[in-house]
């Protein structure tokens, strides 16, 4: 058999393949020509300081924000001046981890200072190029249809409002790429009609890791968690001792009469306990990371989401503040931020305000605005559709371009959203509710395998977390910098598309031959829902007379 003929060694020959050539297309778009990267906001130095250095200082006149400054210099931090606003705790991320493999390679490459930014572009890019090979190996679909779909999803990376973060000491990066490595765990994970251990823990590894590196992805629970309980857990010893109790004869002989439903009930949760003690893990795990972060973060949230977001477009600002419980005099803050030395911070009454103000008041204050509720989800789509903060450039200085210029040269993803600005409201709503029904359509279809149906739960769980990153970004730090917030909101939804193809190739299979293999067909959840139980004594009956043939002959 030819090396490219055999199924397995063609998928192994095109995920590497694959894997590779985005790797260098990576590579290129940040390197060739001109570096691109992203200026820093300030929001590096709290990453950044963990690793002993700091950036090189900005000529006199430079500035602020209107070039990338890669190079950074060995420094030794102490105390609270390495934290996050100065409250003493360190900003953990995983993003740490592709900073501290830039740091050693930074030498390697000949680059100069104690840690530059474009050893991190280097690292990212090779991790890019890994998450690619693993989606095109997990996919499940022709071997070309899942070039495309990959394709897509290297495109949507490569984006100008995308890959310039590779080369940022922002903590985006490993959000991004973490994204991508649990696409690939969940597509491994559901691509049969029962899972494994070894799925769970690398689904509950890519989810960690992706919120671990930015308390705002946490939205992924709300898709990941049920997807991970969505199939039962293969165990044989428990599938010995169920073949076992339905083979007594006493069992076969009063089969219609025997009150089989509770048991079946038991054993499908039984064979659910490891993936809830895996959703115990994450659930766990992101709350002790909340706690870990700094109070001054939440503290910003809620400064900026009330005197950046609420007061400023409101009618009554006054009344606004004591539906919050605050006191109206505070009024006066209204547009400012908290860094502004003369914002509510100076305010006499703003210890009282920090103990007041928490998410479920802000919430609930939303729930009762509804009209104002709807003017903001406009600004966040308005938003959306910028894709990129203009604020930060995205060229070093030696590159000869003006400040604060922007790299164009792949912004296929960012041109569309800007065109779809007009039609916000009919287009991201409805790619996202689209993309959520068909998803759902895909996962309950009765004449597909796990595989296909596994697509169909991805693409649901990714619905799920991009209107769940949207509400995030518009309940947390609200109108401050809400280009930028929206960063993942925009990959999500450029995810969206390679996800919908996949969806369209796994609609071919309906029906094929091949959905009905044993090892890939799901015909229930291992939960006795009524409309099933026919349907499944046809087909375990089938199976009998099968095994009968089998045996006679």
């Amino acid at each position: 058999m030819s090396f490219l003929t055999d199924p397995r060694r063609r998928v192994l020959v095109t995920s590497c393949t694959m894997g590779l050539v985005w790797c260098s297309i990576m590579l290129g778009r940040l390197f060739l020509g001109n570096s691109v990267g992203l200026a820093d906001n300030f929001d590096g130095h709290r990453l950044m300081c963990q690793l002993d250095v700091t950036r090189q200082p900005l000529p006199e006149g430079q500035p602020l924000w209107a070039w990338v400054t890669p190079t950074y210099d060995a420094y030794d931090y102490k105390g609270e001046a390495c934290s996050s606003g100065g409250s003493g705790k360190p900003y953990l991320s995983t993003q740490w981890l592709l900073l501290i493999w830039a740091k050693y390679l930074t030498p390697v490459l000949g680059l100069p200072g104690a840690l530059d930014l474009r050893a991190l572009g280097v690292v990212c890019a090779v991790v890019f190029g890994l998450a690619i090979a693993l989606l095109t190996a997990v996919m499940p679909l022709k071997v070309w249809v899942r070039v495309i779909v990959v394709s897509a999803i290297g495109l949507a990376t490569v984006d100008s409002a995308i890959a310039p973060y590779f080369v940022s000491p922002l903590s985006e990066p490993a959000a991004l790429l973490g994204m991508l490595f649990l696409l690939a765990a969940m597509l491994r994970m559901l691509r049969r009609n029962k899972t494994t251990m070894v799925d769970l823990l690398l689904v509950t590894a890519a989810a960690l890791w992706t919120i671990f590196a930015k308390t705002q992805t946490v939205t992924l629970l709300i898709g990941v968690l049920p997807a991970m309980l969505i199939r039962p857990v293969h165990f044989p010893w428990i599938s010995a001792v169920w073949r076992k109790s339905r083979n007594r004869p006493a069992h076969r002989a009063d089969a219609a009469t025997r009150h089989r439903g509770p048991r079946r009930v038991f054993v499908g949760l039984l064979r659910r306990l490891p993936a809830g003690a895996m959703c115990a893990v994450v659930a766990v795990g992101t709350l002790w990371f909340s706690g870990t972060q700094a109070a001054w973060l939440k503290e910003i949230y809620h400064v900026h989401q009330v005197f950046l977001t609420i007061l400023p477009n409101s009618p009554d600002p006054e009344k606004d503040l004591e539906a919050l419980g605050v006191d109206p005099s505070m009024a006066q803050y209204s547009g400012k931020t908290i860094i502004d030395s003369s914002g509510a911070v100076s305010s006499p009454h703003y210890q009282h305000f920090i103990e007041t103000v928490d998410d479920a008041q802000v919430i609930k204050f939303w729930a009762t605005h509804p009209v104002r509720a709807l003017k903001l989800a406009d600004e966040g789509l308005e938003a959306l559709t910028a894709a990129r903060p203009g604020y930060l450039g995205n060229y070093l200085e030696s590159s000869g371009e003006p400040a604060y210029a922007k790299d164009n040269r792949f912004i296929l993803g960012g041109m569309a959203f800007t065109l779809l600005k007009p039609i916000r409201w009919i287009a991201f709503p409805g790619l996202w509710l689209g993309s959520l029904g068909l998803g759902a359509w895909l996962a309950c279809h009765r004449r597909l395998g796990a595989a296909p149906r596994g697509i169909g739960l991805v693409l649901v769980t990714m619905s799920l977390n991009t209107m769940g990153q949207f509400g995030a970004v518009l309940l947390s730090d609200g109108q401050n910098d809400i280009v930028k917030h929206m960063i993942l909101v925009v990959y999500s939804t450029f995810l969206l598309v390679p996800l919908l193809i996949a969806a369209i190739g796994a609609i071919d299979r309906i029906g094929t031959a091949d959905q009905l293999a044993p090892d890939q067909v799901t015909p229930t959840t291992f939960v006795p829902w009524p409309w099933r139980r026919g349907r499944a004594e046809k087909r375990r009956g089938r199976a009998d007379k099968q095994v009968a043939r089998r045996s006679a002959s």
